[in-house]
């Protein structure tokens, strides 16, 4: 009863001085000690919610005859006016958080008032509720108005909290965009824009703009918050927002903050790489080289979601094997997918007979390459069969686009590339009528720009691509493609290079220098390879501006250690497979949060390489990693032991790698190479140091930097 007392007491000043401190809220100024009794806002607002709706629960649905027993009169009491006390202190707190900065004044107002409305109108209810025992229907309709009201300020709350509709969002239709094919999908809109959306927009919208920032719109997110911009391509770390998000998840100024749904390791590299490339509000994904970070992320990203469900029975796995030969390779274009991709190799052993043959299995093929195939334009008819066609390339091939007519019979067709090939723009027209087809490429075709807009008035959902095109305009070319599918060699292979440009030439050097057009060695199929070594690649084209570096370092691994131990555990996110990812041979890509590299930032990186029979070595390298954006620095030292056995060591040699620069902000894989003189051993011990304290001019000045490691190479 004391408890009741005190509350009774204290409801009248309580909601006194919430109305006076919404009468002169305009000029109410909040110092330090009071903003702490305003965030308690959160920590509370659950209790008046209980409270009011278990009131309400027991005075709409308890009978008359109930109420006039003496036990009900003392909980009601109880309930109410410890809803009537907690929502007054409530909404007290909620206007005292209402004056810090972040949060929209049109968008708090109302629930703000809402708030204040249901601590006066339980004040009413505990302060008449005798008077009101007597009138029944009036007790219910007021309670319910009541619970009704704290509903909708609880909502309000929520949307200010959480984003705009975010109690209903699962059962509002058309809450999720529909998915995204990869050849519609456009950079922010479909990759940057749904991580603000999911991981961002909770505390930076319109409603509640903390730090005054709002990243709702194009616009908004350009003008940045009161600490600037969000991004800078000209500093190391890019700015503002990869700064704050690399921070550790400890620091106060994390983002996003402790305690909310973090970003995921795919996510970081999708805005880091956006960033990286200018923060390019209109790019689409197709038109980025097929090389691009952005476009290998969006193709694991837009393929979970937008997947095609093929509603036809898979092929037989006994036809497809008879099928499949080195010249015609058959495969499921995704695990379990009964669609097919079929690619043709081989130009001497190509017929239209090997194309009729695959006709037992049509119906499943939805992507189809012929690229540099003698097709002739009757074998046409024969495509023409294959109604779930997506995707055909008949580049450089002998068609003229006679018979072009043949491909209206492909409903489902999306993607024809006729590149090289001799069809004359007057024969195109008979494509317009295909209902599902978006992109027609016409590289060095007779096919000019002035056709293309033409083409493109009749039919505006597909996208004709001539290329670049005018006497005197330079054209720049492409970069050589590396063919090579294994980066790690355990015997000679011959270096494949490719320039899809008719008369380029490529020139390569394996010195770590830039290719130049006379001293250089010019590729041709007989260069083999049979070291660790690094190639970079150009190619050359007189009239043209030579192409960009292609660079790519092989990795020999003339022996493999049976076992490993780590003798220092890795971070617990990046553990790979333990030790054998060490020795697998699968060498990454630069994705740090692939699950294919070993990370070590709190721990020096030590372990041993066991081999069951003795091994005469003269070298060790390692692949590690270095993302200067991602903390992820070069070793600051490598030392390596070897003898007989773990108690019989000898230093063999010691390396210190060199440190990035400010300007290196490029991901990048390193080699790092211990050589010292041949050696047999069976067992070898290594260390990696990671830096202990990052530079000055980086974003994590002083704080701990990262290694990295995927592939240990012993030889």
């Amino acid at each position: 009863m004391k408890f009741k007392n005190i509350a009774a007491a204290l409801l009248v000043p309580l909601n006194v001085l919430l109305l006076f401190f919404m009468v002169v809220e305009g000029r109410l100024v909040v110092p330090a000690w009071l903003q702490v009794f305003g965030r308690m806002h959160p920590l509370v607002l659950h209790f008046p919610i209980v409270l009011v709706l278990l009131y309400a629960a027991l005075e709409l649905c308890t009978t008359k005859k109930i109420k006039q027993e003496g036990w009900y009169g003392v909980i009601a009491d109880v309930l109410l006016l410890s809803a009537a006390f907690t929502a007054a202190g409530t909404a007290l707190m909620g206007l005292i958080l209402s004056k810090e900065p972040g949060y929209d004044a049109d968008t708090v107002v109302l629930h703000k008032y809402l708030g204040a409305l249901t601590s006066f109108a339980l004040f009413g209810l505990y302060s008449f509720r005798g008077k009101l025992q007597h009138e029944g229907t009036f007790s219910k309709l007021f309670t319910g108005i009541t619970a009704i009201v704290l509903l909708w300020a609880g909502h309000l709350g929520g949307n200010i909290t959480h984003g705009n509709n975010f109690v209903l969002a699962p059962v509002t239709p058309d809450h999720k965009k529909p998915p995204v094919a990869l050849e519609d999908a456009y950079v922010y809109n479909d990759l940057v824009q749904p991580i603000i959306e999911a991981k961002c927009l909770q505390c930076h919208n319109s409603s509640k703009s903390k730090g005054d920032l709002i990243m709702e719109t194009k616009e908004l997110l350009l003008k940045g918050g009161k600490d600037g911009k969000l991004w800078d391509t000209s500093q190391a770390d890019l700015g503002l927002l990869m700064k704050r998000i690399h921070l550790p998840a400890e620091d106060k100024d994390h983002m996003p903050p402790d305690g909310k749904p973090q970003l995921t390791d795919q996510e970081v590299e999708t805005l880091y790489a956006w960033i990286k490339t200018g923060a390019n509000f209109d790019n689409k994904v197709i038109e980025l080289p097929e090389t691009d970070t952005l476009r290998t992320l969006a193709a694991k990203a837009l393929k979970q979601s937008t997947e095609e469900q093929f509603e036809f029975a898979a092929a037989s796995d006994k036809e497809i094997t008879k099928l499949t030969n080195n010249n015609r390779v058959i495969a499921q274009i995704a695990l379990g997918s009964p669609a097919l991709a079929v690619t043709f190799y081989n130009k001497p052993f190509y017929s239209g007979k090997a194309l009729e043959e695959l006709k037992s299995i049509g119906n499943n093929i939805t992507e189809l390459n012929l690229d540099n195939m003698p097709v002739k334009d009757e074998d046409l008819k024969t495509i023409s069969t294959f109604t779930n066609l997506r995707k055909l390339i008949l580049n450089n091939t002998d068609i003229t686009g006679a018979t072009l007519g043949e491909l209206k019979n492909l409903p489902n067709i999306k993607t024809i590339s006729l590149s090289g090939t001799a069809v004359k723009a007057g024969q195109l027209g008979v494509l317009g009528g295909l209902p599902k087809l978006r992109h027609v490429y016409l590289w060095n075709t007779g096919v000019n720009d002035a056709d293309a807009a033409k083409l493109q008035q009749k039919d505006n959902n597909i996208a004709w691509f001539t290329g670049f095109r005018g006497d005197t305009v330079i054209m720049k070319l492409t970069t050589p493609i590396l063919l090579n599918e294994q980066v790690v060699i355990t015997k000679p292979v011959k270096l494949r290079l490719k320039n899809y440009i008719k008369g380029a030439s490529i020139r390569y050097t394996t010195d770590g220098k830039d290719p130049d057009s006379l001293a250089s060695p010019l590729y041709d199929t007989s260069v083999v390879i049979n070291n660790d070594e690094t190639i970079r690649a150009k190619a050359f084209k007189p009239g043209w501006i030579s192409s960009d570096i292609v660079e790519q370092h092989f990795f020999k691994s003339g022996f493999v250690a049976d076992s490993v131990v780590l003798l220092t555990p890795t971070d617990v996110k990046y553990k790979g497979i333990g030790g054998k990812t060490l020795i697998d041979l699968d060498k990454s890509d630069l994705s740090f949060g692939n699950g294919k590299w070993l990370g070590y930032r709190d721990n020096d990186m030590q372990a041993l390489l066991l081999f069951n029979n003795p091994v005469k070595v003269q070298s060790i390298t390692f692949s590690a990693l270095m993302n200067v954006g991602g903390f992820i620095f070069p070793p600051t030292r490598v030392d390596v032991w070897g003898g007989p056995d773990e108690k019989h060591l000898k230093m063999l040699g010691t390396i210190t790698p060199n440190q990035p620069t400010k300007e290196m902000t490029d991901a990048k894989n390193l080699s790092l190479q211990v050589s010292f003189a041949p050696t047999e051993v069976k067992c070898i011990k290594f260390l990696a140091v990671p830096v202990h304290s990052l530079p000055q001019w980086h974003a994590g000045k002083g704080q701990k930097g990262w290694v990295f490691m995927d592939e240990v190479f012993v030889n």
